[in-house]
């Protein structure tokens, strides 16, 4: 048991340290049952079932293929969004010159999708979109949190690329996109990642020491 145990360990502490945001994605399609496993370890997750109580119904998947219809309105869509956080960006720094260098940086990502496109939903092979139902108290975006280091740990396991595209969460508010998902408005926080085999494998991003930034409470 506790060799077992031991290799467990091992192969855990791989796929956490193996573990990259990709943003390149060659063309080819991974398996449809390994993006079916990705999606089942994001099931798996932790939920707020203080918070939806006995709606089973609380977590949903929309998988997005490159290519389709379906991608090709999200990305306008999620571009559009993009466009209306530079005009609202814009404003903040006319209005406020003050804060300028706070929200350059959100400004100068906004300019960049509007002007490229949203990286990973058009590119990768697969996107896809996870929904959580809203309740009291309110964690549902915790639970999201969960649901996508599950697939990020699972895709890792299986060599694929993942690349979380934080700009789906402000996409609950968009009332096309919910018709799109035949979900009802104002029920559901989103958020969502790109999967596919990775182009090239990123180098490993430089941590704090955990040593450094632990205190061990008397």
């Amino acid at each position: 048991m506790e060799n077992n145990t031991n290799e467990r360990n091992l192969i855990l502490d791989e796929i956490i340290q193996s573990r990259r945001s990709v943003r390149i994605f060659k063309d080819d399609k991974p398996l449809k049952k390994d993006i079916e496993d990705i999606i089942e370890a994001g099931m798996l997750a932790p939920y707020a079932a203080a918070a939806v109580g006995d709606n089973k119904d609380f977590r949903r998947f929309y998988v997005f293929e490159k290519g389709t219809d379906s991608i090709k309105t999200l990305a306008l869509l999620m571009e559009n969004k993009a466009a209306e956080g530079v005009k609202h960006f814009e404003g903040l720094i006319s209005e406020k010159p003050y804060m300028k260098s706070k929200f350059q940086p959100f400004l100068n990502r906004l300019k960049m999708i509007d002007d490229k496109g949203i990286p990973g939903v058009s590119t990768a092979p697969y996107f896809i979109i996870i929904a959580e139902l809203r309740g009291i108290p309110p964690a549902e975006q915790e639970s999201l949190a969960h649901v996508l280091e599950n697939m990020w740990l699972k895709t890792t396991a299986l060599n694929l690329g993942f690349q979380l595209i934080s700009l789906t969460s402000q996409m609950a508010e968009d009332e096309q996109l919910m018709k799109l998902l035949e979900l009802p408005y104002g029920k559901y926080a989103l958020n969502g990642c790109a999967i596919g085999y990775p182009e090239t494998i990123p180098n490993p991003t430089p941590r704090p020491s955990t040593q450094k930034a632990t205190k061990w409470m008397k």
